[in-house]
């Protein structure tokens, strides 16, 4: 048997990704994790340095091993220089992070929906907020590199949100070891694109002492971006013909499904069904009229947007919210009616629908096919599955070619991605990892609810940061049942945000005493 330099070279670049991969969800689980007795700040220090090192080196040799750096190929210098200036953005960002600290979550929360298109990466990469993360992870290096070990600490509330954060990163890069090569480029995206920087991210804002202040400016923040984005759709929606970006959603269309700024009108429509549920509890417990004037021109404003995004799950997630802060201020009764109106509502809207001739598939955009597809996966794989980021690889290898989606697109009246990825958290989950994921993902929201709503949130809002807490429980439950719809759990940065600030916020409401 002949010597093959080529195979020899993909082999061994594929099992460096892999234990790359698996260094990086380590780091970032031990960030998370690790909680010793006594603080030690330069150990912390020197993980959180090995990240920001180790996860733009692991991306970078698995994007130019499999050719999606082509242009640095031919134009290495224009990578040189690409580098130098992402270190003086870092740079002056970390400089000014460490002289005002609150610039750190403003910037964080600004940067949230910004998507720049890069490569072969078509949805586009969150590099605004990933140099937000870099400045913020290096003045948190250079400010604990020096400083003394703490004193020994204990936690009261014991939580275990971090843990399985740390839990769900490693597992999922252990479970590359089996994934086809496809699939390992696919994990490594997820894993150096989205989950490290957004548990760094976590780590980093839930150190911070939330305030009253400074939750007023980042919701500030969040409504002026969704202001803009909603002018922009609706500046697309007059227009009729052209979207901004994604222009494939545009293309025999009997009708106009703005986007503004975003790739995805499902991205788009998050976005503003999180902020309508931030606000919206804001306004139930404030008493000034301008104020209450003002959100609910916003929110009517972001109805609209959301309205013309025609994005069902993002509907849905807002109702979901609603219906938890109706539970919290009006009682159950309150919560009942919405739900049964929203049961009733968009049961009877697929009944007419179905009645109508139409099948689940063409109502779904062809998504049900991939649940249905996705779940025959589970089944042949229960236990473990077929490895970590391999969904779209199996779907396409397994499932006939009149159920993956790329038919039924063909019989709908409007243009529909062709896409072979499931769009359903729980199912994804199920087909790549099996039961050994899908319990650790059970476990994880069970810990996320029980952070969120833990200290009687739903029952306790006579205070401003029990009124915080109930804003940050509901729009992280619209996130979660949007991600039922429309996947992209931890790979969306607002979960990592709502489960930073819901924690710190726990904490402090656990270490601060009763009142009289």
């Amino acid at each position: 048997m002949s010597f093959d330099p080529l195979l020899a070279t993909t082999t061994l670049t594929l099992a460096l990704e892999k234990g790359g991969l698996i260094v990086v969800a380590i780091l970032a689980g031990a960030l998370l994790a690790f909680r010793p007795a006594r603080p030690a700040p330069r150990a912390r220090a020197a993980v959180v340095a090995a990240t920001l090192i180790a996860t733009p080196a692991l991306l970078a040799l698995a994007l130019w091993n499999n050719h999606k750096l082509a242009t640095l190929h031919h134009h290495p210098l224009r990578g040189v220089a690409v580098v130098l200036v992402i270190l003086v953005v870092v740079a002056t960002l970390a400089h000014l992070i460490n002289r005002h600290e609150q610039l750190l979550p403003l910037l964080g929360v600004g940067a949230l929906p910004f998507r720049i298109p890069l490569g072969s990466v078509s949805s586009g990469l969150l590099l605004p907020l990933y140099a937000v993360i870099a400045a913020g992870g290096l003045v948190f290096v250079v400010r604990n590199w020096n400083r003394a070990p703490e004193a020994p600490t204990e936690d009261s509330r014991r939580s275990r949100l971090p843990q399985l954060l740390a839990a769900v990163l490693v597992l999922y890069a252990l479970q590359t070891t089996y994934s086809p090569d496809l699939g390992v480029v696919k994990a490594v995206e997820n894993v150096g694109f989205f989950y490290v920087p957004f548990a760094l991210l976590f780590f980093l804002l839930a150190r911070i002492t939330w305030t009253a202040q400074l939750l007023r400016r980042c919701l500030l923040v969040l409504l002026a971006l969704a202001a803009v984005f909603v002018v922009v759709g609706l500046g697309e929606l007059a227009d009729g013909s052209h979207l901004i970006l994604n222009r494939g959603l545009d293309q025999d269309a009997y009708f106009v499904r703005i986007n503004s700024l975003f790739y995805d009108p499902n991205v788009y429509g998050r976005f503003l069904a999180l902020t309508m549920i931030l606000l919206s509890v804001v306004m139930l417990f404030e008493r000034r009229p301008r104020v209450l004037v003002a959100a609910a021109g916003g929110l009517a404003l972001m109805w609209v947007g959301l309205l013309f995004s025609l994005s069902q799950s993002s509907m849905a997630a807002l109702l979901v919210g609603l219906a938890v802060v109706a539970l919290a201020t009006w009682g159950r009764r309150a919560a009942i009616v919405v739900s049964v109106v929203v049961v009733v509502g968009a049961g009877g809207a697929v009944a007419y629908a179905l009645g109508s001739g139409n099948s689940a598939s063409f109502l779904t955009s062809g998504r049900s096919s991939l649940v249905s597809g996705g779940l025959d996966l589970f089944k042949a794989r229960p236990l473990l599955g077929y490895g970590s980021g391999s969904f779209s690889t199996e779907y396409k290898a397994h499932i006939p070619r009149r159920r993956n989606g790329f038919e039924i697109a063909k019989q709908l009246p409007f243009s529909a991605p062709t896409t072979s990825d499931s769009h359903t958290t729980p199912v994804t989950i199920a087909a790549e990892q099996g039961i050994v994921g899908l319990a650790v993902y059970v476990a994880l929201l069970a810990a996320c609810f029980w952070e969120l709503y833990g200290g009687g949130v739903l029952t306790r809002t006579d205070r401003a940061d029990w009124v915080a807490r109930l804003a940050i429980a509901a729009a992280f439950t619209g996130l979660a049942v949007h991600t039922l719809f429309y996947a992209d759990f931890l790979e969306d940065p607002a979960t990592w945000v709502l489960l930073a600030v819901g924690s710190a916020l726990a904490g402090a409401a656990s270490a601060r005493p009763e009142p009289g």
